[in-house]
């Protein structure tokens, strides 16, 4: 059994569905005595199931998971790119619009100790000195895969446009070339964090 959820409505209203094969079905809920009836305040109304038979013509039938494919193609490839540029960067990987970037250690010295700096008093600070400047700066939301992590995640919607594309790459080259200015304001920020996190952890 799957369960599906939020994205089913395209957003707009709750709606949720279990998907099952037919023979489990027959085993589990094809009779009254055998299937448990929930209710919930937003179970079984017309308005939940009518915007989910919708969203779901829309995905096989309107072009979205092409345009998913085909827009998560050309950010990989082009974030790709940036991997020989800035030293920061190890690695871009995904699937569609599933993106995570990998970030480590330098190779140069200037910037190996900023690294080692930030990451002393927490590990997997330093992506956030990418994260705040894209969500403050450019408006992209992004999120670090796990705590202590070096994984930063891209997860944009399915009807992501050439211009959309070109906005993403703009504005994560901006702020991964900020991280490689030592001084400069990314790292002003960086130490803002490590103030921030000594306080907490004292």
């Amino acid at each position: 059994m799957v369960l599906l959820a939020k994205a089913l409505s395209g957003g707009h209203v709750p709606v949720g569905a279990l998907l099952m094969r037919k023979r489990v079905y027959e085993a589990v809920f094809d009779r009254m005595d055998r299937a448990v009836v929930h209710g919930s305040t937003f179970g079984k109304n017309d308005l939940a199931m009518a915007a989910g038979i919708v969203t779901l013509d829309l995905l096989t039938e309107g072009g979205i998971m092409a345009n998913g494919a085909r827009a998560g193609e050309r950010l990989l490839r082009n974030l790709s790119a940036m991997v020989k540029r800035f030293e920061f960067l190890q690695d871009v990987r995904g699937k569609g619009l599933m993106i995570g970037l990998q970030f480590g250690p330098p190779q140069s010295m200037k910037l190996k100790l900023s690294w080692n700096m930030i990451e002393a008093v927490t590990k997997g600070l330093f992506c956030q000195l990418i994260t705040i400047p894209l969500f403050r700066d450019h408006k992209i939301l992004t999120q670090v895969a796990g705590h202590g992590s070096h994984t930063i995640k891209l997860l944009p919607p399915l009807i992501l446009t050439d211009e959309d594309c070109a906005w993403i790459e703009h504005a994560f080259a901006e702020a991964i070339a900020g991280s490689h200015e030592v001084p400069g304001a990314a790292w002003s920020l960086g130490k803002t964090l490590v103030g921030h996190a000594m306080r907490a952890s004292a």
